[in-house]
Order: C-alpha cells, then structure tokens, then sequence
C-alpha cells in the first residue's frame, strides 16, 4: 500500500500516467543502486538537521519504495475522491524524476482493477489506515480488496534501536491520523439517509454564518436548501444548495440543469457525496454564476475544519470528538 500524498493529492496524475511515487530529495541519486546504509547516508546528508526517528522513518520508507517493492509485485492506493482503492502491477524500476509535482522518484505501475471502500469489512478499513506512506498488506485485507473488486456489490549508539521499516516521524503521523480520521467520518456520512444529509448541509452553512433553511419537499428546481446573510432572504449574496446522497457521479446534465435554475444574484452549492465527472466539474468552472462543487471529501473537510461553530442540532446528526496531538 502506498499513500497518493496527504489526502490522496497525487492519485489522479497517478492514475494518468501509470505510476506511483515518493518525495524524498536525494539530488536525483540512484537509490535502486544503494544499499539501506548508503541511503541512510544520503538521506543524512540531505537532511542534516532531522532526528535519528525521522531518519530512521525516512530511510526505511525509501528503501521499500526502492527495493521491497519490486517488479511484478502488486500495489494498492487510495483515492479518498472516489472513494475507491485501486490495485496495480509495478512493472518498472524506481528511476528519478524532476517534472512531476511533489515527487522525485517513480515506479511504472499497470492499474487495473478497483475496490470501493464501502464494501470492505471493517478490520480491513482499520487495517489499511495505516500510518505510513508505504506498508504492507495482510493476505486477508488483500483477500478482501480482491473479492471487492470482482465483486463490487460486496549506526552505534547506546540509544535505542529503531527498526527502518516500522518507524514513522510524528508529522507522518499526524497526516495519516487526520486523513484516516477523514475517511471514517465519510463512512458514517455514508449511513445518513437524505434528509439528515441536507440538515447536514443546512448546519454548515449556519456555521459559517449564514441563515439556511431546508426547502419543502417538491418541485424545487434544485433548491434543497437556501441560506442568506439575513433571516428573511432579502440580503445577498443568496446560497442555493442542491444535495445528492446516493451513490454514483453527477454528470454534466444535471449541473447545468441546476445551474440553469438560478437568478442573477445566486450563489450554487452543489453537494453529491457520489462525486463529479470531469464534465460535469468543467460545466461549473464555465458557468457565468459562482458555483462550487463538493464531493463527499471535500464536504467532509470542510466540516470538521467548521464543526466547533456549529450548532446543536447538527452535531446530533454528525457528532465529532477531537483528538488531542503534541505541538
């Protein structure tokens, strides 16, 4: 398993062009070449002013992607946007590279088939939440990608030592804690039913200091909720909201049906937890009214970095409990 970056940043280049990658610095130095201790070397001299954990955490990271990771073996990677764990074939070797945003070293990989998150067993989420940029996957979480996939309706020192391989640095930690933390809150926004979703939607608004109310049930044009400055709807800039909680993408049809359906003066909010094709995203960037697109991560984020404003009422349809980190 490999992490796509902090919040899966990297997963869709990925994808395009048939690699994974690390962003380690090691002035374009062959590390498929070296040995754990040359690396460590390298990486000491690149990183002088780091602790012996970060270190350690460092060269044990490089020397999987570089070595433990070979030809033919398979990979897994995340995609937090859709949702969707996608198994892959390395079938190259890891060669530096200068022109790809964030990354310095890349393996060719062959994607083949996905896995959805929502079918997994729990233990297998737990399981590949894991906190580090690379680690292996047990045999049963590797069993159970697999039947999801076909199936988708289912030196010396008198310190002590560190082992490469399990450590990790605490800013490695804190991302993968915060974004495993995002994932599980997106699993429990997946069991809400509809109207609890828009309620959700409602509740962050009002926590960004709008008056939102839930529409009427009806032919509302995609009007499911409305916010505005004021309690009566008079003042701009006026938010219509349009909330789609099922499963499967929202093309372009249906976005620009609802960006139709706004007045001069209207802001759009379009929130799907299924997510947006390319098309559809395309419709909103071109369109004369500001309308923003959120799919399930995005309102997710969003809502925990809004959760401590917001009210009651919301926080009994998504309750939150923080988690406590050193600075």
């Amino acid at each position: 398993m490999i992490r796509a970056g902090r919040g899966g940043v990297y997963a869709s280049d990925w994808l395009e062009h048939g690699v994974i990658g690390i962003g380690w610095d090691f002035d374009g130095a062959d590390i498929a070449a070296m040995n754990r201790e040359q690396i460590r070397a390298a990486y000491g001299l690149s990183h002088p002013g780091d602790s012996k954990g970060r270190v350690a955490a460092g060269v044990g990271q490089v020397y999987r992607f570089a070595h433990d990771m070979t030809t033919d073996s398979t990979v897994v990677m995340y995609d937090p946007e859709s949702r969707l764990y996608h198994l892959g074939v390395i079938t190259g070797p890891c060669v530096a590279v200068c022109d790809m945003d964030g990354v310095t070293y890349t393996r060719d990989v062959k994607w083949g088939e996905t896995a959805p998150r929502d079918v997994l067993s729990p233990s297998s989420k737990n399981s590949l939440g894991g906190i580090q940029t690379i680690f292996a996957v047990s045999d049963e979480v590797m069993a159970d990608l697999t039947n999801a996939a076909r199936d988708k309706s289912v030196v010396a020192s008198n310190d002590p030592a560190i082992d490469d391989n399990d450590a990790t640095n605490d800013e490695e930690t804190l991302a993968a804690t915060y974004d495993n933390g995002i994932e599980l809150i997106k699993d429990r926004v997946n069991q809400l039913d509809w109207e609890d979703m828009e309620r959700l939607v409602a509740g962050l608004l009002k926590a960004m200091g709008y008056c939102a109310r839930v529409m009427p049930k009806g032919p509302d044009g995609g009007r499911d909720v409305v916010a505005s400055p004021d309690a009566l709807g008079l003042e701009s800039p006026r938010i219509v909201a349009e909330v789609k909680h099922r499963k499967g993408a929202m093309g372009a049809p249906a976005v620009r049906a609802f960006i139709g359906g706004l007045r001069a003066g209207d802001r759009g909010l379009y929130v799907s937890t299924g997510g947006f094709t390319k098309e559809a995203r395309y419709e909103a960037d071109r369109a004369n009214i500001p309308v923003r697109l959120l799919d399930l991560d995005a309102f997710v984020r969003h809502y925990v970095e809004i959760y401590d404003k917001t009210d009651d009422d919301t926080r009994s349809i998504l309750p939150l409990t923080r988690i406590w980190w050193p600075a």
